[in-house]
């Protein structure tokens, strides 16, 4: 461009040039309600469905747990009638040996110790995978842990107080694996 020409476009007034912005055109009232109500629907349900994910975490985290921690139950409750073998073939061949009149001979001697470690050791490994006796004597009756299979009239005890145990129930962590089949007291009937 010359000079000239810039001269003369500086001496031409400016075109009155006038902005072209469009204003909205008013939005209805129930349009706006309408719409507020729609963005609450959706605030609400993505909230909920974030707090029913992390419920669902949880549940799942927590079921992990239970099936790491109770994962051997059905394997320990196998056992159990195994334990009760050995403890009553100890006992039984205690009530045997002490029936003896003569010396017994040293095989059967060495059975009796072979078959008592193992008991000890079976109990061992049970008690390492959190497997444990329940301790019921002279405890009240609880539904929970007991299976009532005898009462007994005793006045020196409360009514309810297991007096003699004749199958023992074991305890997995903190749920019951068996029950134990005990005798417990009743009060006395008076005639």
């Amino acid at each position: 461009m010359s000079k000239k020409d810039t001269k003369e476009n500086e001496a031409k007034p400016q075109e009155n040039v006038e902005e072209k912005t469009a204003t909205p055109a008013p939005v209805p009232q129930e349009q706006v309600e309408a719409l507020a109500k729609e963005v609450l629907h959706w605030k609400d349900l993505a909230l909920r469905t974030a707090a029913e994910m992390e419920n669902l975490r949880k549940r799942c985290q927590i079921d992990m747990q239970n099936t790491a921690k109770y994962a051997n139950k059905d394997f320990a409750k196998d056992m159990l009638p195994v334990v009760d073998n050995l403890e009553n073939a100890l006992k039984h061949t205690r009530v045997e040996m002490g029936k003896a009149t003569e010396a017994l001979p040293p095989f059967l001697t060495s059975l009796y110790q072979g078959v008592e470690m193992t008991h000890k050791q079976l109990l061992s490994a049970l008690e390492k995978h959190k497997v444990v006796k329940m301790q019921d004597m002279g405890q009240i009756f609880n539904p929970d842990k007991h299976q009532v299979i005898q009462q007994v009239e005793d006045p020196t005890k409360p009514a309810g107080t297991i007096i003699e145990e004749m199958q023992t129930g074991y305890e997995l962590e903190d749920r019951v694996l068996r029950e134990a089949m005990v005798i417990v007291t009743k009060e006395p009937q008076n005639n």
